[in-house]
């Protein structure tokens, strides 16, 4: 009669533990690849031999290249939705927080210049369903702007008949191409300069009083 085998507790911890390490050892790799060379510069393979691993896992893992590429991205992503949050529900007039989001914004995009040039050519050729889960992240990303704005009509201070479905793709794309300018300039822009530069068009938008 065959024997059954079944893995201890502390067995599946520890499988489980292995392969959240390699997951990370395939990230890290593939994001330092991605600042150095460009996504179209990482090879599975060279990816596989920085991290330490076969190449192989990084279908078993991510689903490929692409799956890779964008687990990448939505880390990147993830520290601005809490630190978006934060500000958001924090203290201070409406203006003074929208201003606090756009400079935590643009201090973590500013961060690492090639790597946001990387990820935002990127994003132009993902799959699409990449795009969907880019696009839940930064609905999520404007949710909590979203918060703000009507706190400011509350407040008096910014027009009260704009429609959150058009303030806050106009604030995006405002933002996004600043963070543009600011990359391309040299010397590259600082946060509180990139934010200065956009600051007339988002209060134009909202007529901040």
């Amino acid at each position: 009669m065959p024997r059954s085998y079944t893995l201890s507790d502390d067995a599946r911890a520890g499988r489980e533990a292995r392969k959240q390490a390699t997951r990370r050892a395939l990230m890290d790799a593939a994001r330092t690849l991605a600042a150095e060379r460009g996504v179209e510069g990482v090879s599975v393979v060279e990816v596989g031999r920085r991290a330490g691993v076969s190449h192989s896992l990084i279908n078993a893992y991510f689903d490929g290249k692409a799956g890779l590429i964008a687990a990448v991205v939505k880390e990147f992503n993830a520290p601005q939705v809490l630190s978006t949050i934060s500000i958001a529900d924090g203290a201070g007039s409406a203006e003074d927080r929208l201003r606090g989001i756009l400079l935590g914004w643009a201090r973590f995009d500013l961060a690492d210049v090639q790597l946001l040039r990387v990820l935002q050519a990127h994003s132009w050729n993902w799959s699409a369903a990449a795009e969907a889960e880019n696009r839940e992240d930064r609905q999520a990303l404007l949710a909590p702007l979203g918060r703000v704005v009507q706190s400011g009509q509350a407040e008096g201070r910014f027009r009260p008949e704009l429609a959150l479905e058009d303030a806050l793709p106009a604030i995006w794309a405002i933002y996004t191409m600043g963070m543009r300018d600011a990359v391309f300039d040299d010397p590259v822009r600082s946060p509180e300069q990139a934010v200065a530069a956009i600051w007339g068009q988002i209060a134009a938008l909202l007529s901040v009083r």
